[in-house]
């Protein structure tokens, strides 16, 4: 999938390295409970990959984000009717995850951009996202984008508090006429 700045390929077996150091990287991955990074090492990733690669398909779908051909983060989606105590059908659950030396430069915004735009083309109605409220910057994103809060949680893993912010097909072409 191409954006204005972004491109978004499925993951492949060469982008393992590059998910490693995104993963173990405590800054990228601190609103998602891992202040340390995940701590995962090659044989970690491989299994990731493996049991990636048994899941792909109409429900589900990994992507490396690149921008003038080089990987600056990662993309994901998983089709559910339920998320966090949040319902709808027709729903799609997204994460994205930049390297920190691309954060407030848009690609952010384009990557969002691109695959909502690619999710909503295949008939999904609702997509979703749980950004820990600490996240500042994600939650000026997800509003910008148009998501809307829905419903508080906390995580169990973490404590941290998350909201689902959802977004409907409507309020995001609505947004891209604006």
């Amino acid at each position: 999938m191409q954006g204005e700045r972004v491109r978004l390929g499925s993951t492949r077996l060469e982008d393992l390295e590059f998910l490693q150091k995104l993963w173990n990287d405590g800054e990228v991955m601190r609103f998602v409970g891992f202040p340390q990074g995940l701590g995962i090492d090659e044989r970690g990733m491989q299994e990731w990959f493996r049991r990636l690669e048994g899941r792909r398909g109409r429900d589900r779908e990994h992507w490396i984000v690149e921008a003038e051909g080089e990987p600056i983060g990662e993309a994901y989606y998983r089709a559910t009717d339920e998320y966090c105590g949040y319902q709808a059908s027709g729903m799609a659950e997204l994460d994205l995850k930049l390297a920190k030396d691309f954060w407030g430069h848009g690609y952010g915004g384009d990557a969002l951009r691109t695959l909502a735009r690619w999710l909503f083309s295949q008939g999904f109605r609702v997509l979703v996202v749980s950004p820990n409220l600490q996240n500042k910057a994600a939650l000026r994103l997800y509003a910008r984008m148009g998501f809307e809060p829905k419903h508080c949680f906390r995580a169990e893993e973490t404590e941290a508090e998350h909201e689902v912010w959802a977004l409907t097909r409507e309020r995001f072409v609505r947004k891209e006429e604006t």
